[in-house]
């Protein structure tokens, strides 16, 4: 036999070993899903095709992959929100763009809020990593264009966690509650077509 034909069926655990993307991107899922302690690198070696061994060299430990799975979806939105924010724009259209930004890209990563939601509902260093290392940076630079369209009286006095939630959850929630949206409404709003629409009419970037 040729040993230059690829053979056909599952790759060989480790032959073939899943792109690093592919891997992060499955153990953002799993770990947004079913929580940290619900997950077991075993699970995701079955998942993707690779041995443990092989996870384990690359990661280290299940906190480690976490860790990495964390900067590769946050790291990804971040750079997203930064590279369309033009800081010489006016401050109500730098608003509108980061809303825009965020929900565009919560309805092609729904894992996100999810984690944040997990990991949200109690003190610990799992939040606290995401918190100090992506959000509240964010927050700093975002922040200041609420003030001062509070300030000359183009927006409301909200206060900085309400219009935070406001844009998260409601920028990201329908995407990440597929189900419930689904069950509510109809999936006509979750389909690729609809993502820019919803964007463009958020009640936060009117």
């Amino acid at each position: 036999m040729d040993q230059n034909v690829r053979r056909r069926g599952r790759p060989v655990k480790d032959t073939d070993p899943a792109p690093a993307e592919e891997v992060l991107r499955a153990a953002l899922r799993a770990f947004a899903t079913h929580g940290f302690n619900g997950v077991s690198l075993r699970t995701l070696t079955g998942e993707l095709g690779v041995s443990h061994n092989l996870l384990h060299q690359r990661f280290g430990s299940k906190q480690a992959l976490w860790q990495a799975a964390a900067d590769w979806g946050f790291g990804l939105l971040v750079a997203e929100l930064l590279a369309t924010d033009d800081e010489s724009a006016p401050p109500k259209a730098r608003l509108r763009t980061f809303v825009r930004t965020f929900a565009r890209f919560s309805a092609h990563h729904p894992e996100l809020l999810r984690l944040m939601n997990v990991e949200g509902a109690q003190p610990g260093e799992r939040i606290d990593y995401i918190t100090n290392t992506y959000v509240a940076p964010v927050v700093a630079r975002f922040l200041p264009i609420r003030d001062n369209l509070v300030h000359h009286g183009e927006i409301r006095p909200v206060p900085a966690e309400v219009i935070f939630y406001m844009i998260t959850s409601g920028g990201g929630a329908m995407y990440a509650s597929r189900a419930q949206t689904t069950r509510l409404f109809t999936p006509a709003p979750l389909a690729p077509e609809g993502i820019d629409a919803y964007a463009d009419t958020s009640p936060t970037s009117s």
